[in-house]
């Protein structure tokens, strides 16, 4: 078993945004991505996961960066498994450019679930998952419980054919997009985002309407995704420089 899995990746122009440097759901993608590799390599991955109707959710996700690379740089995206409960096991990561500098890091929060039922499962009993517990610890805090969102503005989403995955439900970097689209090309220039935080609560599908508040304090943005109901679909927090 590879307790620290590495993964190369090259930037493409689909990665990067005006500035020519990668975006924060590319970034988040690529995560994801590493993520993927790593469980797969070690038995516990989607490959396997698929053959038993089981499949991964992220539930919490954080990411700081110290810079983001540019358009055509070469980045490595270490992770590992912290620890494996019984409900979630998380994972790290850790950014680096091509020299081997560090430029960043993310924490995650997964739980496995069955497909059609939608209900956990244990992890404990997954075979050789227990055994992928590294002990060590994120370069980064891990991902805490974003508060909610009361008041502020709204503006209204309707899930289209391009934020649908294979599940046929809302891609989770997507959910980023839509609320990095609330602030203009002109904050996006002067600004970085130093964190991020999501909470994924519940999923939603094509149709689904949604509502999205945000609340601003400064250098601190809130947001909480609603479906007009009132469910809670996540939760994100972003820290600005």
């Amino acid at each position: 078993m590879t307790v620290i899995g590495k993964y190369p990746f090259q930037l493409s122009p689909q990665d990067c945004d005006f500035r020519e440097q990668v975006s924060l759901p590319a970034l988040g993608d690529l995560i994801l991505q590493a993520a993927g590799k790593s469980a797969d390599e070690n038995g516990f991955g989607m490959q396997k996961l698929n053959t038993v109707n089981r499949t991964w959710v992220v539930s919490r996700m954080a990411i700081e960066m110290q810079r983001f690379p540019k358009w055509r740089e070469w980045i490595n995206i270490e992770t590992w498994v912290e620890e494996v409960g019984r409900a979630s096991t998380t994972r790290h990561f850790r950014v680096t450019d091509e020299y081997g500098k560090e430029i960043g890091g993310a924490s995650t929060l997964w739980a496995m679930i069955d497909v059609e039922s939608r209900r956990a499962i244990d992890l404990k009993t997954i075979d050789g998952l227990s055994e992928a517990a590294s002990g060590i610890p994120a370069v980064i805090d891990k991902p805490g419980r974003v508060p909610s969102v009361d008041g502020g503005t709204k503006k209204t989403h309707s899930v289209r054919y391009s934020d649908i995955d294979f599940n046929q439900h809302a891609n989770s970097m997507k959910y980023v997009e839509w609320l990095l689209d609330c602030f203009s090309l002109d904050w996006h220039q002067n600004h970085y985002i130093k964190r991020f935080e999501i909470n994924f609560l519940h999923e939603v599908l094509y149709g689904d309407q949604v509502e999205i508040f945000h609340k601003q304090d400064e250098m601190l943005s809130l947001f909480e995704i609603k479906k007009p109901d009132g469910n809670r679909v996540c939760k994100m927090k972003l820290e600005w420089q």
